[in-house]
């Protein structure tokens, strides 16, 4: 077996390259961690803002109007249920108009005008507005319904999810003061405990959420609107230009330029909407596909503006870090890609040696932290919503992260593709992303992919990848080099994953 690895030599030339891609990939990799610590860094030192003014004693008769907006597209799973729930929000009847933006081609459209009709009866303003196209698809709905919607605030929620009934009683005191453009409440999960794959979707999340989302709502950085479960200044959309359909992330795209119009966003943690993760891979990479094109879209719209915008320097190098931080996505699968070729030429090139030592001696010094502090920080607060007592949170530690990493790591493939597509730039259809209203996870129908789709050729990338990563254990094992062992395994767990769920549903 030496021998035959011996035939395989990069030579010193090979090695340096293979050395250089490699290190790359670390700096980008080093570079998001210290982003991300520095949030965690904000979180803890700056704790909840109580600085603002709250809306206190308002009579019903001095409330604003509001619109709740809802746009679906053939939903017949959810829409009786979100209808319902937005009926059931406590504010006044003449002070509320619900907005059903229906693009819907199915037998959804009979649900909706049920619904509708069932609670105009009751004296609920439930409008149902169809477009004779579906043109702009989300955010087209959204700037339709804008344009004629009474409200002077405009709340937002995708098919799937379920506002509480005091809602609106909760986040309309944020825009007490005049220059709040937005807020934002914490997503929660219906079937968080249906399966791996929505455990692991549910830590991406909740890690999002409740450290990320909150550590820049208490420093006063530019806050990520969701997309959903969010209210919105009507004026503020307006003086922003609108919702635009240019990219896929039509939600990153307004609250960017909102906030750089000089509004401000709010983030209310504790205002939690319950919503549905896909509970498919197919419709897993359907959803992260399309967010990661989008993603790439609005680095290309809008990073020039974000440049050259005056903003204080915190707030602009966070905003910054927020767009571009997906750049760990190729630095991982780089560094993945790099390290079995990286190993044999540390053995059969000892040129290199010198070099990759300091390398590792620095970036041990600098991962260490982030490695054994951060990380599990940001875990134990994404599970502390879910356990109480050390036992409990153990359980949950190992029922979730071990489908984090493997997810994580499996869609780096899937996410690069879609990041380049977007910054290439070219118009994009808007895949929606099936919901199968899933009470506790239970219940719901299609768990397959439609019949006739092939596997996408990331698909078929990530199977490959799989068969790479299991070679690299084999080569690990073979020449002694353990240090990227455990690296490689979860690679290879995290492709295959994601390979043999997908192929399995079809």
């Amino acid at each position: 077996m030496q021998s035959l690895l011996q035939s395989f030599a990069p030579g010193t030339v090979g090695a340096w390259i293979v050395f250089v891609l490699n290190s790359l990939g670390i700096i980008g990799c080093i570079g998001y961690g210290c982003g991300q610590a520095h949030l965690v860094w904000l979180y803890l030192r700056r704790g909840p803002r109580r600085d603002r003014k709250m809306w206190k004693d308002v009579p019903d008769a001095a409330l604003p109007v509001v619109t709740i907006q809802l746009p679906l597209y053939n939903e017949h799973l959810v829409a009786a249920r979100v209808i319902d729930a937005c009926a059931a929000i406590d504010w006044p009847a003449d002070k509320l108009e619900i907005q059903v933006l229906d693009d819907s081609t199915d037998d959804s459209v009979a649900i909706v005008d049920e619904r509708a009709a069932h609670w105009r009866a009751r004296g609920i303003d439930v409008q149902v507005v169809r477009r004779g196209q579906r043109t702009g698809f989300k955010a087209g709905a959204l700037a339709y319904g804008a344009r004629i919607a009474r409200g002077e605030f405009h709340a937002l929620f995708d098919a799937d999810f379920l506002p509480d009934r005091d809602f609106l009683r909760r986040a309309m005191p944020y825009f007490a003061d005049g220059d709040v453009g937005a807020v934002q409440a914490r997503w929660g999960h219906i079937n968080r405990t249906q399966s791996w794959l929505t455990r692991a979707q549910a830590m991406v999340m909740d890690s999002f959420f409740l450290v990320e989302q909150e550590a820049r709502d208490r420093a006063g950085l530019f806050i990520r609107f969701n997309g959903s479960a969010g209210i919105w200044r009507a004026t503020a959309i307006e003086d922003a230009g609108g919702w635009q359909a240019d990219t896929l992330s039509e939600d990153y795209d307004l609250c960017l330029r909102t906030q750089l119009a000089g509004w401000r966003m709010v983030y209310a943690c504790d205002i939690v909407v319950l919503g549905e993760v896909p509970p498919t891979m197919h419709d897993y990479k359907v959803q992260q596909r399309r967010w990661g094109r989008g993603r790439g879209q609005v680095i290309r719209k809008m990073f020039p503006s974000l440049i050259r915008a005056d903003l204080s320097p915190l707030v602009k190098a966070h905003a910054v870090f927020d767009m571009l931080n997906i750049v760990t996505v190729p630095s991982l699968l780089l560094i993945g890609v790099m390290s079995p070729l990286l190993s044999y030429a540390l053995l059969h090139e000892p040129a290199i040696r010198p070099a990759a030592a300091s390398v590792g001696q620095i970036t041990g010094i600098i991962q260490a932290p982030l490695k054994w502090i951060l990380l599990p920080y940001i875990a134990l607060q994404a599970l502390r919503p879910y356990a109480s007592g050390m036992a409990a949170l153990a359980r949950e530690a190992l029922e979730s992260i071990p489908p984090f990493i493997a997810v994580m790591m499996g869609l780096n493939l899937l996410m690069m593709v879609a990041a380049t597509n977007g910054l290439r730039g070219g118009e994009a259809v808007f895949y929606r992303t099936s919901k199968y209203s899933l009470p506790g996870g239970k219940g719901g129908t299609a768990t397959r992919a439609p019949k006739g789709t092939r596997a996408s050729l990331e698909t078929w990338g990530e199977g490959l990848l799989a068969v790479y990563f299991s070679i690299a254990i084999v080569l690990d094992v073979v020449l002694g080099a353990w240090f990227y062992a455990p690296f490689h395994l979860i690679l290879a767990a995290g492709f295959a994953a994601m390979f043999g769920s997908t192929i399995a549903r079809r």
